[in-house]
């Protein structure tokens, strides 16, 4: 996966935001829930044998005879974890608009990651899992990944995965909470969802989750071969495209909307930020208009 010169430009204007902090494994640009001698004021408390004399506040105890030490928030990393959906629906060719944006999405969050010092783990359902990455020249190897990936898993063979256990031992992978972006089309039983989110949630991660939908998943219609739909007979095993009339096009349209709306509603009522995109154009395009809509990254 090679980034363009304006891409890269664009990414670096981006920065990772966490909606709470963190415990981090390095120094690095984001809040941590430690107290020591940071940049930014957070408290004083009583001096005890063994401080440094030089966080006394001497003019606070001119005033008031009171050794007080200045307390200030460390600036830590977060460990960002990217999870990719490397399910039949996500990666069959006729479908690899999905993998494409959902894989630009991942490079472009490691690369917003690793730039800021943030530790980056990529597991991919079904496929491969990363090692850490740890800064930005990590980011070659990292696309590298991701590119072996896809072609490992964009293949006309079926693969039929347990989602929700393929995504606990991927949860197992994780040593420090962090930030958690679940990249998938949730095109499957409601249960298996909540129970793919809940992997994570159970590991006290920040969990952001980004349906990535392909235009034939928002509108199916008229003769839908040439979109790699097919019914096939188990006999003879003859293949007939399908096709699908305007009532039943309109229902599909219905359930959708309704699948979509019932795992918006689980992940607000669980504090999970949930974001739809449509793979609909350039994946690097659609990657950046994604990164603007997840709340993610500012």
């Amino acid at each position: 996966m090679q980034l363009s010169p304006e891409t890269l430009r664009l990414l670096s204007a981006f920065a990772l935001r966490t909606r709470r902090s963190f415990y981090g494994i390095r120094q690095g640009s984001h809040r941590s829930q430690r107290r020591g001698h940071g940049m930014e004021f957070a408290e004083f408390r009583n001096y005890e044998l063994g401080d440094n004399p030089r966080y006394i506040d001497w003019n606070l105890f001119a005033r008031s005879d009171k050794l007080l030490v200045k307390r200030y928030l460390e600036e830590e990393n977060v460990a960002l974890y990217i999870v990719i959906d490397g399910s039949r629906s996500m990666t069959h060719p006729s479908l690899r608009e999905k993998w494409d944006l959902a894989s630009h999405i991942s490079a472009f969050a490691s690369f917003i990651g690793l730039a800021n010092k943030d530790p980056v783990t990529i597991s991919v359902l079904g496929g491969p899992h990363s090692p850490r990455f740890w800064s930005g020249k990590a980011f070659g190897p990292l696309t590298s990944f991701l590119s072996e990936a896809t072609t490992m898993l964009v293949t006309p063979e079926a693969q039929s995965l347990n989602l929700p256990e393929e995504a606990r031992r991927a949860a197992t992978r994780v040593t420090f909470p962090g930030i958690c972006l679940i990249l998938s089309d949730f095109l499957y039983p409601l249960e298996q969802v909540i129970s793919v989110l809940g992997a994570f949630r159970a590991r006290n991660m920040e969990v952001h989750a980004v349906q990535v939908l392909g235009k034939t998943d928002q509108s199916l219609g008229g003769d839908l071969r040439s979109s790699g739909i097919t019914i096939a007979d188990s006999e003879t095993g003859e293949v007939r495209g399908l096709s699908l009339d305007t009532e039943s096009r309109a229902t599909y349209a219905e359930l959708l909307n309704e699948h979509t709306e019932k795992i918006r509603e689980h992940c607000r009522a669980h504090r999970v930020q949930f974001t739809s995109v449509v793979a609909d154009g350039a994946p690097a395009d659609a990657g950046i208009s994604a990164l603007t809509q997840m709340g993610l990254f500012v």
